[in-house]
């Protein structure tokens, strides 16, 4: 188990890490999604042990990691971190590669988990190639079973999505939920994609100027977020002042200025829908519609349709939601 306990971070006077608690289990993905500039990247380097903390600590399986200042060579032997940049050794094979992690294993047991990880890590086809010959995706799985290769107890991620087209981004997804439930690796990652996040995290955490301002289940987290800075980094999300709700047949008791965060999904089209507007914008999703409308000039809505619906711009449409939809966020009061 990976923990920090109030974890905190000055650069001169910058705080970049304000009292962070977190815990990670062996077979969990945690994800941490923040803006740039939230702390990600400060997080994952005390979390392995590879900066000084200013105060609190970081704990695996309840023993203290060291930061740099005390030890002559930093980081822990039992906690891996993959770098944006993959960093490998541009001259070897990518098997070479791998291998390098186990250099002071015996030999047979060194060969029985390099093909143990080339096939759970996908490389096959790849092994033999130079770095510079293989694609970023295949790059990314080679630098993630080197981290792995030793069976660390914890596996941390910076970005590792953010240079991947589409089908790769989807491949290194999935193998990572199967190197975590395989290995039984507490593995965390950051990134400011909510979809990666969204998509294989036990629990996500919302990072906003280095505070750790949610955590939960994603879905709760998405349904529920717990504030405006929550709602909008966990996907789209219409923002409405209560005051102009009524408009839209919710009836409700808070303050003229509290803010609700309504998802596009629970906006309808309907023929006989209690409020609606001028469609501004229509984006073609390929599964589905993202429409844009404007209801006044102090209200714009956002929600999705089935793809085949014909829905044109300038087109006036009818809408609906139900209060169930209506999620109040912080600082909302009667």
């Amino acid at each position: 188990m990976l923990e920090s306990i109030h974890l905190v971070k000055y650069f001169g006077d910058v705080t970049a890490v304000r009292g962070v608690s977190l815990v990670i289990k062996p077979g969990e993905v945690v994800g941490l999604i923040g803006a740039s500039g939230s702390g990600k990247s400060t997080m994952l380097n005390l979390m392995a042990g590879l900066l000084d903390a200013t105060e609190g600590v970081v704990q695996l399986n309840n023993e203290r990691i060291k930061g740099p200042s005390e030890q002559l060579v930093p980081g822990h032997p039992h906690i891996k971190l993959v770098h944006q940049e993959y960093q490998l050794m541009p001259n070897v094979s990518v098997r070479e590669n791998i291998a390098y992690a186990l250099r002071f294993y015996e030999k047979r047991y060194q060969d029985f988990r390099v093909e143990q990880l080339i096939n759970l890590c996908r490389l096959e086809a790849v092994q033999h190639r130079l770095p510079r010959q293989v694609s970023g995706g295949e790059k990314q799985r080679t630098a993630i079973a080197r981290a792995i290769a030793e069976k660390p107890a914890a596996l941390l991620l910076d970005e590792p999505f953010s240079h991947l087209d589409l089908p790769n981004r989807e491949l290194i997804r999935s193998m990572l939920l199967d190197l975590v439930r395989n290995e039984k690796t507490a593995c965390l990652f950051v990134t400011h994609d909510s979809t990666d996040a969204l998509s294989i995290s036990h629990r996500i955490g919302i990072l906003q100027d280095g505070q750790l301002i949610q955590m939960g289940a994603p879905m709760d987290v998405y349904r529920r977020p717990y504030n405006a800075y929550a709602a909008q980094m966990t996907g789209p999300a219409n923002l409405i002042r209560a005051k102009h709700l009524p408009l839209m047949g919710i009836i409700h008791a808070y303050q003229p200025n509290a803010l609700a965060c309504v998802r596009p999904e629970n906006i309808r089209l309907s023929d006989r829908g209690r409020f609606g507007g001028t469609v501004r914008n229509v984006f073609f999703k390929g599964a589905y519609l993202e429409v844009e409308v404007e209801m006044n000039r102090f209200v714009n809505l956002t929600f999705v349709a089935a793809s085949h619906e014909k829905i044109k711009v300038g087109q006036l449409v009818g809408l609906e939601m139900s209060p169930e939809s209506v999620h109040w966020m912080r600082g909302s009061s009667v």
